[in-house]
């Protein structure tokens, strides 16, 4: 793990080596974003069963190009908090009498990211005091956390039985590296000098596969997503 640390932090003082060299400065700042997120599901028999609330939080960074700065690449370091819930059935032979078992299981996950965006935002002059933004780009995550709370219904002819198990660690479970789409936009109030409140809405949407081929009992090949949108909170100092 000390290893991912050091790599995403290479990546970070990296590009600001790299956009450095415009007239505008590099900004830095905080972020605290709520989001609401969910496990969207592209596998018959396994479906997307709710949501759930999660949070991110962690470093912003900014390294303008161009002449008036409206040209920003954008990144950060986040620690950042998703899941979702999903629920599928399946159905085997119970006992040598022909029986067939039933089974339902429901689960909720929770998912612990350790994130970098890639991104280019791009900007508004300023309007009064205010500043427009759109964004566009990618986020790169590693899985640190994985937790589920599960339960199983089994129907055996006229016979049914529950179970659930809590705080389950899910992390062998769970694909080690995901990516995924970002878009977004907002707004930046200018406080004084450099310091500037932000406010957006962010949609983030998975395409690397979240589970591990096998992570389903009886669903072949399962594909499912970590989608997520946020609030975006921070302040540029």
């Amino acid at each position: 793990m000390k290893k991912v640390y050091v790599t995403l932090l290479a990546l970070l003082f990296g590009a600001s080596h790299l956009f450095a060299q415009s007239d505008n400065s590099v900004r830095m700042g905080i972020k605290l974003a709520p989001n609401l997120a969910w496990v969207r599901s592209d596998t018959k028999g396994l479906e997307s069963d709710g949501t759930i609330v999660g949070y991110s939080f962690g470093l912003m960074m900014e390294f303008p190009f161009g002449a008036n700065g409206n040209y920003r690449f954008a990144s950060g370091l986040f620690l950042n908090n998703i899941g979702g819930k999903s629920t599928y059935s399946t159905a085997t032979p119970a006992d040598t009498t022909g029986l067939t078992a039933n089974i339902l299981r429901n689960s909720t996950v929770n998912l612990r990211y350790i994130e970098v965006p890639v991104t280019m935002k791009m900007m508004t002059n300023e309007i009064g005091y205010m500043r427009y933004y759109g964004q566009l780009g990618v986020d790169l995550g590693v899985n640190i956390r994985a937790k589920s709370d599960a339960e199983t219904v089994t129907t055996t002819g006229g016979s049914v039985r529950s179970t659930t198990e809590d705080d389950i660690d899910v992390k062998e479970s769970v694909n080690a590296f995901k990516a995924g789409l970002v878009i977004g936009g907002g707004l930046e109030f200018n406080f004084s000098g450099s310091t500037s409140a932000v406010a957006g809405i962010t949609y983030h949407s998975g395409f690397t596969n979240l589970f591990k081929k096998d992570s389903f009992n009886g669903v072949d090949n399962a594909k499912t997503f970590a989608d997520y949108i946020e609030l975006t909170l921070g302040v540029f100092f």
